[in-house]
Parts: structure tokens; sequence; C-alpha cells
């Protein structure tokens, strides 16, 4: 078939604006269209064969086009790319797309390599025209965000810097109040004889509880804070935890015997020292045993159990209070969110302190998970990794074997927010 001469053919290829080939495998020879040749700027003198079509490409291409050629040939599949011409002023690109197929005999030997080849070096400007413009907008866009987040960025670090101002501005004066009524609580014992009922101090119990409320509320909205910006640290010595827990929980065993709840510690190892804060494991036993009290009614149980698991060490509060909803599980840990918003609850709360339970525990890369059913109980279950402080002692701590003014301070503030 003669490409050049057959007027079908041309006419095809001018409406199409096609160069047609076809390339015999066996003797190396390429026939070519008038268009293609012109397309491709090739002339007379052009040897047609692998080595002359490949001086048609542009040298930055030619290995990787010679190479998909020859799968082409070897596999089969069809024959279809992009790629630029070679044309005198490199300043020029000159795109094409050829498209072909692979001619097998009988044999299955292939014999023939026939396709098109398209000008599509006007396509390939406005995809180009199209990609800057779509980069500049992109980048236009990126720069708004960008702009918009640090906006965002210096709105949240001037809030939280007024935030912790705020808050240390409150705790002043509250513990000066706080001052004062301890000072008044004494003021009364020395004027008051034995005789005199003890409703006499009801309104200074009343304001110091509420006190130790806002004393709560207030240094818990620091550490959040501060959890926030990443100045949250732990202290941490290789301690014993379970003496830790069993002396947080007898410490508030009294309070809540008061009110008509069972209270059990339990543990299947006697000593296990680990490397953690104890005033922060401490924080979080209370505030678990706090909310186990504000849900569990009158003649309840609180059981609280450790379990040594060898590579952790696992810390259960289970109580038999009113439970929480499904519907409220997933949401338990998070900031401001508050099981019961009712108006006629026995307690109070911000909806802060399991959220702080939670980044401790964390903070000593544990984990921690709550298991509820309503009308059943509640079950907090804490996994502590046991690791060790390298190159520090353990030397039993006193502290924990004894209860203080200020560890009392820490269970009023801890269990404030519960009425009488």
């Amino acid at each position: 078939m003669d490409l050049k001469n057959d007027f079908l053919i041309n006419e095809l290829q001018r409406i199409g604006k096609l160069g047609v080939f076809i390339y015999d495998i066996k003797k190396d020879i390429w026939n070519s269209s008038e268009l293609l040749d012109k397309l491709a700027g090739i002339s007379d003198s052009y040897i047609k064969n692998t080595k002359g079509w490949l001086n048609t490409v542009h040298p930055s291409q030619r290995a990787d086009m010679e190479s998909y050629a020859n799968e082409v040939i070897k596999t089969g599949k069809d024959f279809d790319i992009e790629y630029r011409l070679a044309c005198e002023n490199d300043e020029i690109e000159k795109w094409v797309a050829a498209k072909g197929k692979v001619f097998f005999n009988d044999q299955g030997v292939p014999e023939k390599l026939a396709g098109t080849i398209q000008d599509v070096s006007e396509l390939k400007k406005s995809e180009e025209r199209y990609k800057k413009l779509y980069n500049e907008e992109l980048q236009k866009s990126i720069e708004e965000e960008r702009r918009r987040l640090n906006e965002l960025k210096e709105a949240d670090r001037i809030k939280t810097e007024f935030f912790t101002n705020i808050s240390h501005e409150l705790r002043t004066p509250i513990n000066v109040i706080f001052s004062a009524l301890q000072m008044e609580e004494l003021m009364l014992k020395d004027y008051l004889n034995d005789n005199i009922p003890i409703d006499k101090f009801k309104y200074i119990k009343m304001m110091k509880q509420n006190c130790y409320r806002l004393l709560r509320l207030i240094n818990n909205l620091i550490d959040i804070t501060k959890i926030d910006n990443g100045y949250f640290s732990l202290n941490e010595s290789n301690d014993d935890i379970i003496n830790l827990i069993e002396n947080v929980t007898l410490s508030v065993a009294g309070y809540i015997e008061n009110k008509g709840i069972s209270i059990t510690f339990d543990t299947d190892v006697e000593e296990k020292i680990i490397a953690h804060d104890p005033e922060k494991i401490e924080r979080v036993i209370l505030n678990l045993l706090s909310n186990a009290v504000k849900f569990t009614p009158c003649n309840g149980n609180i059981i609280v159990k450790v379990e040594d698991n060898t590579n952790d060490i696992c810390i259960r509060v289970k109580d038999t209070g009113k439970g929480i909803p499904d519907n409220k599980l997933d949401s338990i840990f998070e900031r401001f969110v508050q099981v019961d918003k009712s108006l006629t609850r026995n307690h109070e709360g911000s909806g802060i302190g399991l959220s702080i339970v939670k980044s401790l525990v964390e903070l000593h890369s544990g984990k921690i998970i709550v298991k509820s059913k309503e009308g059943i109980g509640t079950e907090f279950v804490i996994n502590i990794p046991c690791k060790l402080i390298e190159g520090e002692s353990y030397a039993e701590s006193t502290c924990n074997a004894q209860i203080g003014k200020s560890y009392i301070e820490k269970i009023n503030m801890e269990f404030s927010d519960i009425y009488n």
C-alpha cells in the first residue's frame, strides 16, 4: 500500500489531521504518509528504519521510546503514547500522540506495527496553560488558607494566654477568701464551747466547699491549657504503685462509707515498682472515685482492683451506679461532656475531669477505656506499662504511707462538687 499516493488515505488523514505509518518488523522498514512526514519533519534523505524514526524523537525521550516500542512488539500490547518531536529550534515544542497495533502471522510471530500519529501540540499548550493557571490559583488558595491558619493560631494563642492569665487571677482572690474562711472557722471554735451545735459552722463549710470547687475548676482549666500547649510534664520516679493506689482508696473510704456506699480495694500483687508520677496517678484515682460516688446510690458498691499483667498494670474502678447510656460512651472522655445535665442531679461538674484523666494516663504511655450498662454500673479500666527509670533505685516513700494536711486538701478539692 502506497501511503503517500493513495487518495482515500490522504483524504482521511487530512480530515482527521492524522499521519499514518506501517512498520515492517522483520525488514526494519518504516512506511509513512505524506502528512506524517511533514509533521515529523522527515525528508527524502531520511533512512526509513528504527534508527531513522528514533531521530525524529526528542533526544530526551529517545531511550524511553526505543524501550517502549520493543516492549509493544514483544508483548503485542497496543501502541499508545505521547512524545515530543525533535526540532531544529529546541525552544519549539512539538508533541504528537501515537496509537497503533501489532499484527502477527499465523505462527504468532509479530510482522507489522501499524498506526497513526496526531499533532497534539496545541492540546499540550492548552494543558500547560491550564496547569499554570491551576497552580497559580492553587498557590493563591494555599497562601489564603495559610494566612487564615496563622490568624486562627494567633487568635488561639491570645485566647490561651488570656485563659491562663484569668485563671491565675481568679485563683489568687479565691485563695484569700479561703484563708479568711479558715481563720473565721478557727476564731469561731475559740469563742464557742463544745455544747454549741455543729450547725453553727454550716455556712462556713458551704463557703469552703464552693471555694474548693472553684479552685478545682481553675486548676483544671490551667492544666488543660498546659496540656494543649505541651507544657504539662510528668515527674516520674520508681515507686510502688500498688501502695499508692491502696493509700488513695483507703484515704477516701471514710467519706464514701458515710454516704452509705461500701468501697473495697483488691490486688493480686502486694508490690509493683514501676516508673510513674505518684501525684498524677493519685489525681487519676481520686477523680475516678469521685465520679463513682457521684453516680452510685446509697447501699451501692465501689471496687478498686489492681491486676499485674507482667507487661502492664491494670487498674479497675467499678461501681454499681446508674451507668452511662450507650450513646454517651464514645464521648465520655471529651471535654465539657456531661452524662447527666438534669437540674435534679445531686452533684456538679464541668465535664473536664475525665478529659484530664485520659491525658494523664496517656502521658504515662497508658490507655483508659470505659465499660458501662445503664442501671447496672460503670467500670473504668486503666493499663499502664511496667517500665523503670534506668539508674534510679527505689526507696520506700513515707509520703504514701501517711495522709497529711495537703493530702486531705486534695481529697476535699476532688470531692467538692458532690452535695452532702
